[in-house]
This record gives structure tokens, sequence and C-alpha cells, in this order.
């Protein structure tokens, strides 16, 4: 009788897991320094998440024909820190229009806070980047969410 081993290759190469929780508040709610209790009562409308691999850019886009929100986020080359720009676009007579939040210099996984303000409402959007050793480390840390 043989025993029979079977290898499977995994990219052990580091990633960068990049988590976001978007929130539609109402205008009435501060986003102040308690915020993080306020959303333990909220769901989220959104959830994306994505693996990068180190020192490339990650681009999350949510939005439709009119208004567009893009996070792109980039860890530094060995994962310690990343930076983050939330980038607002409208569209006006058929043009786009464009403003960028950025935060530099975010120590790997740290959580964050942006918004978008519309008429009615606020977009809350919470994001974390964590450095993982391996793409499987990675994506398990999405099912823990």
């Amino acid at each position: 009788m043989a025993l029979l081993l079977v290898s499977y290759q995994t990219n052990a190469e580091p990633v960068f897991a990049v988590k976001a929780d978007i929130y539609k508040l109402k205008n009435e709610i501060t986003i102040d320094s308690k915020i993080a209790k306020k959303l333990k009562s909220l769901a989220p409308i959104h959830q994306p998440v994505l693996l990068a691999l180190l020192n490339e850019s990650a681009l999350i886009e949510i939005g439709d024909e009119k208004q567009l929100t893009a996070l792109e986020v980039k860890a530094n080359e060995d994962g310690s820190f990343f930076n983050a720009a939330m980038k607002l676009k409208d569209k006006t007579d058929g043009q786009w229009q464009s403003i960028t939040s950025f935060m530099p210099n975010i120590p790997n996984g740290q959580t964050v806070y942006f918004s978008r303000t519309f008429i009615d409402s606020v977009w809350l959007i919470k994001l974390t980047g964590t450095r993982y050793e391996s793409e499987e480390l990675g994506l398990a840390s999405f099912q823990n969410q």
C-alpha cells in the first residue's frame, strides 16, 4: 500500500487586505470621536474587500454614471503602513469634476474614516488595511469579519 502525498502551491507572497464598511447616515448624525460606538448599532450598505500586493495600488469604486466615490489604497513595500485617498467625482454638464482627500502613512492594521455628504445623507467609509504573510491568510481574514 502506497501513501501518496499531494501538495499544492499557495501564493506565499505577502499581501495587503483592504476592508471598507460603508454606512449611509442621516445628515443629523454627528461624526465625532465616538463614531465607532455609533456604528455598532448600524448595518453597512456595502462591504467591499480586496487583496493587493505590497507596494501596489488597490482601487474600490462605488457609485453610478453621475456620482462616483473611489478609494485608492497603497501599502509600502514592507506593509508597515499604507496611504489612502478618497476621490469624489461628480458629473456636471457632461464633465467629471473631482476632489481628492489623502491620508498618508497610516499604520498597518489601523482604521481610518472618510465621509461624503449628499443632499439628504452622509456616507461614512470605515477603511482598514492589514498586511498578511500570504494570500491564503488575507482571504481568511475576510471570512472572520
